[in-house]
């Protein structure tokens, strides 16, 4: 396969599915709960809009940060300089990853502070690290997260997009998103990817995993619904919130915001999923944005 031919694979038709139960009985539920303002950490608590639900795997806390180091040194023959990642959730105990494979200064954004508290999780890292021969740093003296995230230099943003202003202009190599890009709002998003580009050094490395189809049930049946509903702020509570764009509309934003993009995986239903013909008017989605399920887009610098 060569650097401009994406992974391609057909997926069943019922991909991402998850429980048996019908996507409105799913959707009824969220709705619900978000209509009581339960608050997010009690939910989590409760296993209820849960990121980053296997971040403990040793493949995501180290496996991923060495492939996209590598997929940034077989481009420029080096280690990134300079990390930024959108939405991590648990996964900021990746930090002494990071840090052992010389990609400092590391940062992560994220719209509410789901990390680890205990310096444990950031210690099992960094052991982690070392025992493939990566210089991490020694974390035995961190007593807290903050002082763990400190010795990797590491540092978390929590709030929307106008956290990143923290970060100076040109100076991130690697910029990484997993499945965070479709729950960014819809007029959000371009504001977003504005301040991507303005962070991104002129070596940049953008690697976004995105996935198109409903987080209740696979498909596309939220598509049936008004914006007036979907965007509303009820909706965004619930954790049932995705923008709705399709992959063609995600490339042209990031095109829009100064980035050359390519795919290197993409994942394709057979035939169009439930809801996507009743698709609202106001969406004018492409016949061929509603085959596909998921794609990792690759976005660098134009």
């Amino acid at each position: 396969m060569s650097d401009n031919e994406p992974r391609q694979d057909v997926v069943p038709a019922d991909y991402a599915a998850g429980a048996a139960l019908p996507w409105w009985s799913k959707m009824a539920a969220k709705l619900a709960i978000a209509a009581l303002r339960v608050p997010p950490g009690l939910l989590r608590r409760m296993g209820v809009n849960r990121h980053s639900f296997v971040a403990e795997a040793e493949s995501r806390v180290l496996g991923e940060p060495c492939t996209r180091a590598q997929e940034f040194a077989g481009r420029h023959g080096r280690p990134p300089r300079g990390v930024l990642e959108l939405g991590p959730g648990r996964l900021v105990v990746r930090a002494p990853a990071y840090a052992g494979l010389g990609c400092a200064p590391i940062w992560f954004a994220d719209v509410e502070d789901d990390a680890p508290t205990d310096p444990a999780a950031y210690r099992r890292v960094a052991a982690l690290a070392r025992g493939i021969g990566l210089p991490a740093p020694a974390l035995e003296d961190a007593a807290t997260k903050e002082a763990a995230l400190a010795a990797c230099d590491a540092r978390q943003l929590i709030g929307g997009t106008e956290v990143l202003a923290a970060i100076p202009d040109g100076s991130i190599e690697l910029i990484v998103s997993d499945v965070v890009l479709e729950h960014v709002r819809r007029d959000a998003l371009p504001g977003l990817l504005a301040e991507l580009r303005r962070v991104a050094a002129p070596e940049c490395l953008g690697v976004h995993a995105v996935d198109f189809h409903d987080h209740i049930g696979g498909a596309l049946n939220t598509l049936r619904f008004p914006p007036a509903l979907w965007e509303s702020p009820l909706v965004a509570r619930s954790g049932l919130y995705v923008n709705r764009l399709g992959l063609s509309e995600i490339l042209a934003a990031f095109e829009a915001a100064g980035f050359t993009t390519g795919l290197t995986d993409i994942r394709r239903w057979p035939a169009a999923p439930a809801g996507a013909a009743a698709a609202h008017p106001a969406l004018r989605r492409g016949e061929d944005d509603n085959l596909v399920a998921f794609a990792r887009i690759r976005a660098e610098p134009a």
